[in-house]
């Protein structure tokens, strides 16, 4: 029997919930005004206890950042890393980039992408210098996207690609070369003795081939400039999946309480083979709430130097534990919901511009998503 939603009008509906609870277990259900069943919270917080706790022994990298189609597995455990004291040290000067971008249109067939990379100069214990370009918009079909890896991809190798990524979310690639071009830049400008800030890993990732990173890293080396990433959200595992970078934080509050520490984690001789460095998980101010994977290039400063001139650039109150530079480059680059809402109206106005009737441009925008989420 069907259940009619009250006040329809024309007959009979879908079944109710309730119906269909009472007819799969032939008994009454219990109304409630809960969002969701206290089981199946008890259930997954459950799995997210044992997984802290009893995650196994293995630590994964799981990036696809080293040209292997598996995650790196390396045997290692939370305990057994030495956390070491890092003390501040003058930072000299210090260049970030980082990169923002946004969705302008989704056509399903086809995308229309903004996106931009910014740079910052510190030194002198200020900053010097701030580069926001205006943002480049892009758009790209499968083919058009294929033809634009391959040429960008060639130029940031400096020869055509090995193979060329799978690219399910274009803006994110454009992003990323974007970062990495800037990167390049600026490790050219720098002086000897500079340090260069990259937001994330230094390998890569899906989207950029480690051509690219050994590339930036050789002329970094040639040029006697320093070189580190900084991870805000890290794909280090250990075990199950148990976030390494989230356990580490928690045994150096135990063990250390407020105090500056690092963890190198790639002990492993595997590591020095496939990475241009080596990989940490630093607390960089005392009183920091998160801690983060940092990668440091090898190069002609020692990785625990470089990290004291990352804790001298984690004080700044409003990002505390996070390098003041890489903050400010996220600021620059980011695209905000008021820019993107004012990048769409632009883009109509282009579109009108091209010949494209107002019903067009509406037929091009409408997502029913709208409709349903309201």
């Amino acid at each position: 029997m069907t259940t009619s939603f009250p006040g329809a009008v024309g007959g009979p509906r879908y079944p109710s919930a309730v119906a269909d609870a009472q007819a799969r277990g032939n008994g009454t259900a219990e109304l409630t005004l809960d969002l969701v069943g206290v089981e199946q919270l008890d259930r997954a917080a459950a799995f997210v206890v044992d997984l802290i706790e009893r995650p196994a022994t293995d630590i994964h990298v799981l990036e696809g950042q080293i040209g292997l189609d598996d995650a790196l597995v390396v045997v290692g455990h939370p305990d057994a890393y030495e956390l070491g004291r890092v003390e501040p040290a003058e930072p000299g000067t210090v260049w970030a980039v980082d990169g923002g971008s946004c969705t302008v249109a989704d056509g399903r067939s086809f995308q229309v992408g903004a996106y931009r990379a910014a740079r910052v100069r510190f030194a002198g214990g200020q900053t010097t210098d701030v580069e926001r370009p205006q943002l480049d918009v892009r758009a790209v079909s499968p083919e058009e996207m294929e033809r634009l890896a391959r040429d960008t991809l060639t130029q940031l190798c400096g020869s055509e690609p090995e193979r060329l990524p799978d690219l399910p979310r274009p803006v994110d690639a454009l992003r990323e070369w974007a970062e990495w071009h800037e990167v390049g830049r600026t490790i050219l400008e720098a002086e000897p003795g500079d340090l260069v800030l990259v937001d994330g890993s230094l390998h890569g990732g899906p989207l950029v081939p480690q051509q690219v990173v050994r590339r930036v890293h050789e002329e970094a080396v040639a040029r006697r400039v320093s070189l580190a990433g900084v991870v805000k959200s890290s794909t280090l595992y250990w075990g199950r999946n148990a976030p390494l970078v989230t356990l580490l934080k928690r045994r150096g509050d135990r063990e250390l309480g407020d105090a500056r520490w690092s963890a190198k984690i790639s002990t492993d001789p595997v590591f020095g083979r496939l990475y241009v460095g080596d990989i940490f998980v630093a607390h960089l101010a005392p009183t920091a709430t998160y801690a983060f994977r940092v990668d440091v290039a090898r190069g002609v400063e020692p990785a625990e130097e470089v990290l004291g001139r990352l804790a001298w650039l984690a004080d700044d109150p409003a990002f505390v534990g996070y390098p003041y530079p890489l903050a400010r480059a996220h600021q620059a680059a980011r695209v905000t919901g008021y820019d993107v809402a004012d990048i769409r109206r632009a883009f109509r106005e282009a579109l009108s511009r091209g010949g494209m009737g107002e019903d067009d441009v509406e037929l091009l925008f409408q997502d029913f998503h709208e409709v349903l989420n309201r």
